[in-house]
């Protein structure tokens, strides 16, 4: 089973965390699970399939059941607040919580899927790769974006799209590999938030920056029913 800074969602977490307990155990069941952490077979359930979130006052006795160590019993504390949560601030909070919590063992730490969104120029880098792939020098490379990025920016981002498999290298600049992002879980999700908000600022930011010849943005309003 992988480890638990592995993970973005605490119910993904239990779920795997039971199945290999009934790998072991093929009598064991959720009710034992139940009884291990103190609720009712039926409050677990629902905690497990999402309609019941677990409250502070469980939190311990989870962290016992699952056999957490102190440094894993607070990244499970805190992915158990991040999916709770429901205010946009609450989430970028806890976000940034996670994100220092998995950077003190980033060697446990999937690296695609962790840092793919984490800057815009990432994804325009990953991109751009395809446009120019016969270009190698970073300084060349960080301003053909716009807005230009430094030698050292687009450098650190080539290495970890390189090392996240997004890219390799080749014999005159670099090529996308056929691997990409998942961005199927609450992790990825929140992480996509942060870059699309990022995304629209720099497309505000656009109306000043290119004449108007050189950019098209168009505006359009519609009616929907409630239903969309």
């Amino acid at each position: 089973m992988n480890s638990i800074f592995t993970y973005t969602d605490y119910r993904e977490y239990l779920n795997d965390f039971l199945r290999e307990k009934r790998k072991k155990n093929p009598r064991y069941s959720s009710r034992c699970a139940a009884e291990k952490c103190g609720v009712p077979s039926g409050t677990f359930t629902r905690i497990i399939n999402g309609t019941r979130s677990i409250g502070p006052s469980l939190l311990p006795k989870f962290s016992e059941w699952l056999g957490l160590k102190q440094r894993e019993s607070n990244y499970f504390k805190l992915l158990v607040k991040f999916n709770n949560c429901s205010s946009t601030a609450d989430r970028n909070k806890y976000f940034a919580e996670l994100q220092a919590a998995r950077a003190q063992v980033k060697h446990l730490v999937p690296e695609n899927q962790f840092h793919f969104f984490e800057q815009w120029y990432f994804v325009a880098l990953y991109e751009l790769v395809k446009v120019f792939p016969n270009v190698s020098n970073p300084l060349q490379i960080g301003e053909k974006l716009e807005p230009p990025i430094s030698e050292s920016k687009t450098k650190k981002a080539l290495e970890i799209l390189e090392k996240a498999g997004f890219i390799e290298k080749t014999e005159n600049g670099y090529r996308q590999c056929s691997s990409f992002l998942s961005t199927g879980d609450t992790w990825e999700s929140a992480a996509i938030h942060a870059f699309q908000r990022t995304m629209t600022v720099l497309g505000s930011e656009s109306l000043d920056r290119f004449r108007k010849p050189d950019r098209d943005i168009s505006t359009l309003s519609v009616s929907l029913s409630i239903d969309g």
